[in-house]
């Protein structure tokens, strides 16, 4: 019995030890390695939250987080509390933390798409986690949930690896020898925490734990680009996705292990140039630089590599602001520079690749009944046009989900001949529009057949479609009324309003394309959905026409729409915001920015 006693203080002894010098290495937090050294550089897909502390705090002290703490929210936050209080509390039971303890855990982490070697195409999610000086009571944490996945089945097993344990979780099915599931893999080192849905890649990134010599996401060229482009220190979360390497990805997943058809889809992919995109990557910062929020995307697309679709989407940096037409009170305005010159030639190019001449074929087939000159694309349609395409938006009183209102403008550098060649198309296609004249311009309408419902999702989109060339523009929309705005003289331009004027001191004098949006209208909009239950039932009729024949689950309803105050209370948190886009030989940096209200 003594000898009993003194084994069981050793073993406590080692094991106080044990966690000691976990947390003392865990209080290094600043010297763990950064994720995106230890993933490797086959990551599909990449999010990190470099300091969860930070994050937290900048989001109360955003304008999300003053929504959320307004004494008006207090019958609501009650509600959301009593909703995730079962699964708080079995967790506080089972685990010993609660919700918001669990969540507090991590100092920092990444999640990552990874894929798997082998015959046939896989994925593995992982997680890198830094403790920081919680890593005793993850670690905790984490092994209390062994025990709970046991009592629910499965099988754990725990070996060595790299002088620390190596936990493997094996659900239910697969430990009775059901279907096949991924495992949960965890182990850590120091107060790094690794966990994945796969053991190989789990035990990779314990290999390169302290980061690799080589071969790290970090250090391939497409992450670093990005992180040029995006930089920012005060960044609360970023984000890459390695198209080359997804589309890749999806390929093999298409071509189900047919050699033959997935090099006919490669062929097809770079016959396309779609892979001129190398990768997407952003950033995300709250209550930072004097904005409520901030973020950076950047589309890498390298000039010597565009070809194909890629080459049609050129967007030349220009001095851009409102045309004097666009009316003051628009929700949202939207604007961008486009070569559309340098379009045709892409697309010529691009048709011409799969079938030569095809479109001088068409050409010659778009001769009048009487003859004459056959229509020219580049000279009639493309060459008249100018370099830019705006569109503006704003929503009908009382507002519905059909209450918006769209004009797409396209800039015409030549009105006459445009008008020309749209006249001649009216007679070549035999068109019979109805014309109405308004403020010296002919307005076209035309009406649109009845569009059949698709998995019990009826198009949105109805007619009339109205069209008419005025202000050196070509004008369309599905809603005359706002058309008849824009022609109509005398209105205040959206230029001299002081809202726009706050957002445009943000922009650089030139860009690729800017956006202004006011959030009041759109915000009512999705209120008022939430608020009578048609925005879950939108939700559910998209998720019907993904998934056709197969039943919807039931979604969680974490917020109850009863609860909610005045949608008064959400208006004045409402911010100007806006977004600028610039391209240049490495691809296309879009910034966007909400800004701070002083006294909401």
């Amino acid at each position: 019995m003594p000898k009993a006693k003194r084994a069981t203080f050793r073993l406590a002894l080692v094991g106080l030890l044990g966690l000691s010098s976990l947390a003392a290495v865990a209080d290094r937090a600043a010297a763990a390695v950064p994720p995106e050294q230890v993933l490797p550089d086959s990551t599909l897909f990449f999010l990190k939250v470099p300091d969860v502390a930070k994050f937290r705090e900048a989001f109360l002290a955003s304008t999300y987080g003053q929504i959320y703490a307004d004494p008006a929210m207090a019958a609501s936050r009650a509600d959301f509390v009593e909703r995730v209080k079962p699964f708080s509390d079995k967790l506080k039971e089972q685990l010993g933390v609660s919700l918001k303890e669990l969540v507090e855990l991590p100092a920092g982490f990444a999640v990552a798409a990874i894929p798997l070697e082998g015959a046939k195409p896989d994925v593995a999610l992982a997680i890198v986690a830094d403790a920081g000086g919680n890593a005793a009571k993850l670690a905790e944490v984490l092994t209390k949930g062994n025990k709970e996945a046991e009592k629910q089945g499965a099988k754990v097993a725990v070996e060595t690896f790299k002088g620390n344990p190596l936990h493997v979780v094996t659900p239910p099915r697969q430990a009775a020898g059901g279907d096949a599931v991924k495992p949960m893999v965890w182990t850590y080192s120091g107060s790094t925490f690794l966990l994945g849905g796969d053991i190989d890649v789990v035990k990779d990134l314990a290999t390169n734990v302290e980061g690799r010599a080589s071969a790290s996401l970090a250090a391939g060229d497409a992450f670093a680009r990005t992180q040029k482009k995006i930089g920012d220190p005060a960044a609360h979360a970023v984000w890459f996705a390695d198209v080359v390497r997804l589309i890749k990805y999806a390929v093999q997943v298409n071509a189900e292990g047919n050699d033959a058809q997935a090099q006919q889809l490669v062929f097809q992919i770079q016959a396309l140039g779609l892979d001129g995109l190398k990768s997407v990557g952003g950033a995300l910062a709250l209550n930072s630089g004097g904005y409520s929020s901030l973020t950076k995307t950047f589309f890498n697309a390298p000039a010597a590599g565009v070809k194909g679709l890629l080459k049609i989407f050129s967007f030349p940096p220009a001095a851009l602001r409102p045309e004097p037409w666009v009316p003051a009170n628009v929700a949202s305005y939207q604007t961008f520079s486009w070569d559309l010159h340098n379009a045709y030639k892409a697309i010529e190019d691009l048709v011409n690749q799969f079938q030569p001449g095809m479109l001088n074929v068409l050409e010659q087939q778009l001769v009048g009944p009487e003859g004459g000159q056959p229509l020219s694309f580049q000279k009639d349609l493309f060459a008249p046009l100018g370099n830019r395409v705006t569109m503006i938006s704003d929503f009908k009183k009382p507002i519905k989900e059909d209450s918006q209102r769209v004009v797409l403008a396209i800039a015409l550098s030549d009105a006459k001949t445009f008008q020309a060649s749209f006249d001649r198309i009216m007679d070549l296609t035999h068109a019979n529009p109805k014309k109405r004249e308004f403020q010296g311009s002919t307005i076209y309408e035309f009406e649109l057949p009845d569009m059949p419902a698709q998995n019990g999702v009826q198009p949105q989109l109805k007619g009339p479609v109205s069209m008419t060339i005025a202000k050196d523009s070509l004008f369309v929309t599905t809603d005359g009324t706002l058309l008849e705005q824009v022609l109509r003289p005398g209105a205040v331009a959206l230029s001299e309003s002081p809202e726009y004027q706050a957002v445009a001191k943000q922009l650089p004098e030139k860009v690729s394309g800017m956006t202004f949006a006011r959030p009041d209208e759109q915000a009512r909009l999705t209120y008022d959905m939430f608020k009578s239950g048609r925005f879950e039932q939108a939700l559910k009729q998209g998720m019907a026409a993904s998934r056709p024949g197969q039943d919807v689950p039931d979604l969680p309803r974490l917020v109850n729409p009863d609860k909610l105050p005045d949608f008064e209370v959400f208006a004045k948190y409402l911010t100007l915001g806006g977004s600028y886009s610039v391209m240049d030989d490495d691809g296309l940096v879009q910034t966007g920015f909400s800004l701070p209200k002083a006294n909401p």
